[in-house]
């Protein structure tokens, strides 16, 4: 009979195998909560710019601030997208506006997509599927 103490190299090469197993299953898992919530941080911030367009129309009767200028945002970025209008204020879209949540570049790696909203609270997420830019409702 002998007192041994301590652990034989299999178990701890079962427990190391086991501890594997589980990161490789949670390290995605986790990934893509955090790409989830970032989105939903832009997508929170393009909304209160949208109420802030509101706001602004209902004040002036006009989404542009003048022909050739949309307003300042209250929000233009978060820590992972940068936010503005996607198009110049010269004349396009006098009755409308679209606001676009890109990546910035340190992000663009990890994450390709973007949101875009519209004059009307419209949130499409966008991104490239075979070869070709595809925007769903978000």
């Amino acid at each position: 009979m002998s007192n041994h103490s301590g652990f034989s190299l299999i178990e701890l090469m079962i427990t190391i195998a086991v501890l594997s197993i589980i990161v490789a299953i949670a390290v995605p898992s986790y990934q893509a909560q955090v790409r989830k919530a970032r989105l939903e941080e832009a997508r929170s911030l393009l909304l209160e710019n949208v109420h802030f367009m509101e706001q602004h129309y209902a004040k002036h009767g006009r989404f542009k601030k003048n022909s050739t200028q949309w307003p300042t945002l209250p929000h233009t970025a978060s820590a992972y997208f940068s936010i503005g209008f996607t198009s110049q204020a010269k004349g396009e879209m006098s009755d409308g506006y679209r606001l676009r949540a890109q990546p910035v570049a340190s992000y663009q790696k990890t994450e390709e997509r973007y949101l875009e909203v519209d004059h009307n609270g419209n949130v499409q997420l966008c991104g490239k599927q075979d070869n070709k830019n595809r925007c769903e409702a978000y």
